[in-house]
């Protein structure tokens, strides 16, 4: 797909059918474009490729019924009905792939003959049998080459007149198609002619039928073939836990690994990338082993699943930017054939990214490590910092100091490495180069200490140092991280505290105002029928009594709340949930109390001076 406007409608109808929950297999008799090919070939279809065709217009039929009340019918509704096809082939054609005998008058006709003929030679030779069974080997009527023979004894074909068709193995028998029945065959030949040229007929008409709707048929192959794509796709998101990519201007994949991955290792430490769209060149570091690579690959793999309507292997709320191409320099272009060094195939792959879509994704692997670490340095930044300009995206790997450094000094790249603990622990940390640990590999994996010593005498202290404090950077870095997902451990159940205690609060609100809304309408009715009683009887002391009475314990003095005007700093009662806080702060006659951190706006009428409190 060319556009996100294409990308985002096919990830809608992914989407769609992943949320409907239904599954389909799907069924095409060829390939799109075999069927016009094949009508353009020959005069008719075999038999056994329109009854192909059968099955496939039944299945297109059974595919919309089943789908006829689903959420998704849409996707099929687009789909031809071929009944009239369907029923013109069951007409002719039986479930054995054998053409009817009424398929046609004249077949029904040809075939009758045959039988009248067969029965007849057969009667024949069988009277022959019967007449001198020692002259035969077997009393068993034999067809050789679709004639009928009969299996003579060698030193007796002279006491049968007719053909010899062949002898056996070990010469004692002939087959001879006796005089008696020639007529019969040839004429048993040329009814099978016949017939063969009916059915060629037959098979013309029903070809002619497909024919004339094989535009609708291809359409129908090459729109299966695409539903097929579409209900893999959900499959793949279903089966892998994939979620829908977003397109953005920068990068963030969170958890995100390579399918195949983890499919052939089963557990695989996720990768977890964040570049802002001011970054275009990401240089990663690290041990050998440790899965430089490896990020490459993965990156790569779900920018091009997100363009082709595919979920990406990582967690929800990822974010990638769209890319026109990906090129990749992965592994060595050394070949033999084409002449080529392996520093020329790598910069012959650089060259054509060079030359392509500024708006790339560019991967390469151990950038111009195949030549000298100075002239090596100097082109590899030289080609980044031409990306960059360029705007494309550049995720390059390295284990040359050189390189870390000049992409420490640009506002536009950012290094990053993979962290080696004392061992690779294949997590990405960006934002800080990491040492290539070759020496603490090869001390792993059983070096002699001599040589080792040796070697760590020969390194230069300056890049010794410098890996030192790349080492220590990543530790500190690290720390911070695991503070700041404390903190956000912290924020998130403060948070979900606040959302609690807000619930709670309008629950209250909600239960106060009902229970004063129904006290009332109660008082209200009351008061009607008091008034109803008093035009109907009048004034009477009893009643007036009964109305002074009913007022006096509606409107308690709990229910007549006086309004509190406290001091900023005061410790007050709020009356709907019985606790106590300090005022802060006043707004337009609201006061803002604080309770167990949390702050309230409340009315005057809504509080009450704590002393108030304390002497009831």
């Amino acid at each position: 797909m060319e556009n996100q406007h294409d990308i985002k409608r096919e990830l809608d109808r992914v989407q769609e059918i992943e949320r409907s929950g239904e599954s389909a297999q799907f069924y095409v008799p060829f390939e799109p474009g075999y069927l016009k090919r094949e009508l353009t070939r020959v005069g008719f279809l075999s038999i056994e490729k329109i009854v192909l065709l059968k099955h496939f217009f039944k299945y297109l039929r059974d595919l919309k019924t089943r789908f006829i009340k689903s959420s998704i019918r849409n996707y099929f509704n687009k789909i031809k009905d071929y009944h009239h096809i369907v029923n013109k082939i069951d007409q002719k054609i039986d479930s054995d792939n054998y053409v009817k005998n009424n398929a046609s008058r004249v077949l029904f006709q040809i075939r009758e003959q045959k039988k009248q003929t067969k029965n007849r030679i057969i009667k024949t030779l069988q009277a022959l049998l019967e007449k001198r069974p020692n002259v035969f080997t077997d009393t068993t009527i034999v067809e050789r080459g679709g004639r009928y023979v009969l299996p003579i004894r060698s030193n007796f074909k002279k006491d049968v007149l007719g053909i010899v068709h062949s002898y056996s193995n070990s010469g004692e028998t002939v087959f001879i198609e006796p005089m008696d029945i020639t007529d019969d065959s040839a004429r048993l030949v040329e009814l099978e002619e016949r017939e063969k040229q009916e059915i060629e007929t037959i098979l013309r008409e029903l070809t002619d039928t497909i024919r004339a709707e094989q535009e609708h048929i291809e359409e129908d192959i090459e729109y299966v073939v695409g539903l097929d794509l579409l209900f893999a796709k959900v499959r793949f998101a279903q089966e892998h836990k994939a979620t829908r990519p977003f397109f953005g201007s920068s990068v963030n994949i969170i958890n995100g690994y390579h399918p195949i991955l983890r499919i052939v290792n089963g557990r695989v430490i996720p990768l977890n990338l964040k570049m802002n769209s001011d970054k275009r060149v990401l240089l990663i570091s690290g041990p050998n082993a440790g899965g430089k690579t490896v990020v490459l690959k993965t990156v790569g793999l779900l920018m091009l699943m997100a363009k082709c309507g595919l979920y990406i292997s990582a967690d929800e709320g990822s974010t990638i930017p769209f890319f026109d191409e990906v090129y990749a320099d992965i592994g060595d272009e050394q070949s033999i054939e084409s002449r080529l060094s392996t520093f020329s195939g790598h910069i012959k792959q650089i060259k054509e990214a060079l030359n392509g879509s500024k708006n790339s994704l560019i991967l390469l692997d151990e950038l111009m490590s195949q030549t000298s670490v100075e002239e090596g340095s100097a082109l590899a930044a030289a080609i980044m910092e031409e990306f960059a300009q360029r705007k494309s995206m550049v995720l390059a790997t390295t284990h040359n100091e050189n390189l870390k450094i000049f992409v420490s000094q640009k506002e536009n790249m950012l290094n990053a490495g993979m962290e080696f603990t004392d061992r690779p622990t294949y997590r990405l940390i960006v934002g800080i180069p990491q040492a290539s640990n070759a020496l603490a590999l090869a001390r792993r994996l059983g070096i002699d200490s001599t040589i080792m010593r040796n070697a760590e005498s020969y390194l230069n202290r300056e890049k010794l140092s410098l890996n030192e404090l790349f080492e220590g950077l990543s530790k500190e870095l690290k720390t911070v991280q695991e503070e700041r997902q404390k903190l956000s451990v912290l924020v998130r159940e403060y948070e979900s505290r606040l959302q609690e205690l807000n619930t709670k609060k309008k629950k209250e609100l909600r239960e106060l105002k009902m229970r004063y809304k129904t006290e009332l309408i109660e008082a209200k009715r009351g008061v009607e029928r008091f008034i109803k009683t008093l035009k109907k009887e009048g004034p009477k002391p009893g009643l007036v009594h009964k109305v002074r009475r009913f007022f006096d314990e509606k409107l308690e003095p709990k229910d007549r709340e006086v309004p509190y005007y406290p001091e900023i700093g005061e410790i007050v009662m709020i009356r709907d949930l019985k606790k106590s806080g300090q005022v802060v702060a006043e707004h337009q006659g609201k006061f803002k109390v604080s309770l167990d951190n949390i702050y309230y706006w409340v009315e005057p009428e809504e509080m009450e001076s704590i002393k108030k409190e304390q002497a009831q």
